[in-house]
């Protein structure tokens, strides 16, 4: 009976590139016959006999954004060196090494050079895609995550005219606004006094420095808190008593 497996797959088709150099006798040279068996699994193969065609194959997946993963099917001092390569270039890359022998100092050899994980030669395709599957699932949610973590944060895009906060709601701003929020996210730690930040405002209208007068820049504030709260959105601002302003929320 034949089992059907289901695999918690990628959000992508993953690619998968199989370095087999020519010329090994051992049955980890028999790994080409395994294109096939990962591509009945919905994997998309790339054969790569030599390292140079290896290592194109691989900066082409990562410049396009593909979720890729490697299985290195050479004799054991190349696979090693290749995973070693590979991750020094490419952090995110899923390697996964064939291997032939047991002995816990090569697998412990593989491990440190940049393998994920490895598998017998001879292990089933069911066993070769699982492993595949789980480590591609893995990287895609980490990658997820990570672009997840990257947006979320407060911008001022459009040169600076809009107020974007992490869930994408955008805030139109004033000359006074956007020369407030300018100065206040390029100060350190978003921490600006409000001598600064009234001389920003003065700046961005032309006026005097005695024109535009502290009283003035908390009416400034109290405006923008409003419209974000027209939003929904609660601005992470805080007034530091007697001194100035303070930005909290992530940039």
């Amino acid at each position: 009976m034949t089992q059907t497996i289901s695999y918690a797959t990628p959000a992508m088709q993953p690619a998968v590139m199989l370095f087999a150099p020519p010329g090994i006798e051992t049955s980890i040279g028999n790994c080409l016959r395994r294109g096939d068996e990962l591509e009945a699994h919905g994997f998309r193969v790339q054969h790569c006999t030599d390292m140079p065609a290896l290592c194109r194959a691989v900066h082409h997946h990562a410049n396009a954004g593909n979720l890729s993963a490697i299985v290195l099917g050479g004799a054991h001092a190349q696979n090693c060196i290749a995973a070693s390569q590979l991750r020094a270039l490419h952090p995110a890359l899923g390697i996964v090494v064939l291997v032939d022998s047991h002995h816990e100092s090569s697998l412990l050899h593989a491990l440190q050079s940049g393998a994920d994980c490895y598998c017998p030669a001879s292990a089933s395709p069911q066993l070769v895609a699982a492993v595949l599957y789980r480590l591609l699932w893995r990287l895609d949610a980490l990658g997820a995550r990570a672009d997840t973590a990257r947006k979320a944060v407060w911008s001022l895009p459009e040169q600076a005219w809009i107020l974007a906060s992490p869930d994408g709601k955008r805030i139109a701003l004033t000359t006074g606004e956007r020369a407030f929020l300018m100065a206040l996210l390029a100060a350190p730690n978003q921490r600006a006094t409000h001598t600064t930040l009234i001389q920003a405002v003065n700046a961005a209208y032309e006026l005097e420095s005695s024109t535009f007068l502290q009283s003035r820049l908390s009416v400034l504030v109290s405006r923008l808190r409003r419209k974000c709260s027209e939003q929904g959105l609660g601005l992470p601002l805080k007034s530091v008593h007697n001194w100035g302003y303070m930005f909290t929320g992530a940039v």
